[in-house]
């Protein structure tokens, strides 16, 4: 593995920490999710096929769960970043400068979660409901109808432009090779500052 060496488990809640940890690690270090066997998993955690299934019945279950813990790890950078933060628009901006971040810093893992192929056994996205982050990202611009600082509008359409122009970037930043970082920053820093304008009451 490219990453932290796990190390040998020990037991109980340690081991299936250690196999959630591992399963995550070989998903930020590979595109195809697919690719991930069962005995990749065993060997880079140090334990053997019967461990892993004693605690999930198939390895699309602890992809799953992987996955899950991936997602985990994004709302809470997410949450770091507007912790503290009264105003909604600022913490509008502030969102969309940490889900980029967190593509640039884990380009893989983004792909992964936001860009890839469902993992296996993993159920048909609801679009009629949206996402926890998302559901976060409406309430500040909720908020910020409420304060006068945007215009009064549906808050569903406005969060989901706002994500979109952000996740363009985010995505197109992930799968180029060499692109300056400093340069998605500035750009998504423009198109938040385009929005916020167009939206002004």
């Amino acid at each position: 593995m490219k990453g932290r060496p796990v190390g040998r488990p020990t037991g109980g809640e340690d081991l299936r920490t250690t196999l959630v940890d591992t399963a995550l690690q070989l998903l930020e270090e590979s595109d195809n999710p697919a690719a991930i066997t069962v005995a990749s998993i065993v060997e880079a955690a140090g334990c053997t096929p019967p461990t892993l299934y004693h605690y999930w019945p198939t390895r699309e279950a602890l992809l799953l769960e992987a996955s899950a813990r991936g997602f985990e790890l994004f709302r809470e950078s997410q949450d770091r970043a507007i912790e503290g933060e009264p105003d909604p628009l600022r913490r509008i901006r502030l969102r969309g400068r940490s889900y980029l971040d967190f593509s640039l810093a884990r380009p893989t893992l983004f792909r992964v979660l936001f860009l890839g192929r469902p993992l296996p056994g993993r159920p048909p996205t609801d679009t009629t409901q949206p996402g926890e982050g998302l559901r976060d990202l409406i309430s500040d611009v909720s908020a910020a109808m409420d304060a006068g600082q945007l215009r009064f509008g549906d808050p569903l359409t406005v969060a989901i432009a706002l994500w979109g122009a952000v996740h363009g970037i985010a995505a197109l930043w992930s799968s180029t090779e060499g692109a300056p970082d400093e340069l998605a920053r500035h750009v998504v820093g423009f198109q938040q500052d385009a929005i916020v304008a167009g939206l002004a009451p």
